[in-house]
């Protein structure tokens, strides 16, 4: 279409193009997306380029371009926050386990060294551990004991890691006034036989102990303290 305009810079709306346009030049929001032809009667778009709308030749979103078109300043490249620390090693294989199995069937003596109940003293164990249903009493929640399950028995790396092949075990028994919560007086001891002992020979230990320590045979502190060092040893050591 020829153009009756005189000037290269006059950018007149004729219905739906604009005519007289100057080929390379910015054009103004009215003229977006629309055709415009030049003085010499070329074909020209208003399209965006970058961050600014100029006149380029139709069908095509390069075309030459008089001015180079100002580049937007970059924004600053954010810090990159450190990564967490994996669960696993580079080769996919479990993080090395926080407590050992070395032990078995005892506790790792760090991660368990075993803790009395303040409660329960040889002053008071006729109205405490020696009084029917105390441990019963004492025993924490079954919701409590197995997430803390849960999380001991990743903590020893055990690679079965089903709860139902553990039980949450009290070092020093509730019936020998070890403390109910503490996580340093519950481990998750195995369900299976560890070097020819298993999780029903100690409970046979602490009921042999209590039942001394409550017919006044063993002191109190006697029997705690030689089944939080070894159970398999505990009757001897208490000197039954």
């Amino acid at each position: 279409m020829a153009s009756s305009a005189s000037v290269a810079s006059c950018y007149r709306q004729v219905g739906d193009h604009w005519e007289c346009v100057t080929p390379g030049a910015f054009c103004p929001a009215a003229a977006h997306g629309l055709y415009g032809y030049s003085e010499s009667g070329a074909k020209y778009q208003c399209v965006q380029d970058g961050s600014y709308w100029r006149w380029k030749p139709a069908g095509s979103s390069s075309g030459s371009n008089p001015e180079p078109s100002p580049k937007p300043t970059p924004k600053a490249t954010p810090t990159p926050k450190p990564s967490p620390k994996p669960t696993t090693t580079p080769g996919g294989k479990p993080a090395k386990a926080k407590c050992s199995r070395a032990y078995l069937p005892l506790p790792d003596p760090r991660c368990t060294p075993g803790t009395r109940n303040p409660a329960v003293t040889q002053a008071t164990i006729r109205t405490t551990i020696c009084s029917p249903g105390f441990d019963a009493k004492t025993a924490p929640t079954a919701s409590y004991l197995s997430a803390l399950k849960v999380r001991q028995i990743a903590e020893y790396g055990y690679p079965d890691r089903r709860p139902a092949r553990y039980q949450e075990d009290h070092l020093i028994p509730l019936l020998l006034g070890g403390s109910p919560k503490s996580v340093k007086n519950l481990w998750p001891e195995p369900a299976w036989k560890v070097k020819g002992r298993s999780a029903a020979d100690k409970n046979a230990v602490e009921r042999r102990l209590w039942k001394a320590v409550c017919a006044g045979d063993v002191p109190l502190a006697r029997a705690q303290k030689a089944i939080a060092k070894d159970w398999r040893t505990a009757v001897r050591q208490a000197g039954l």
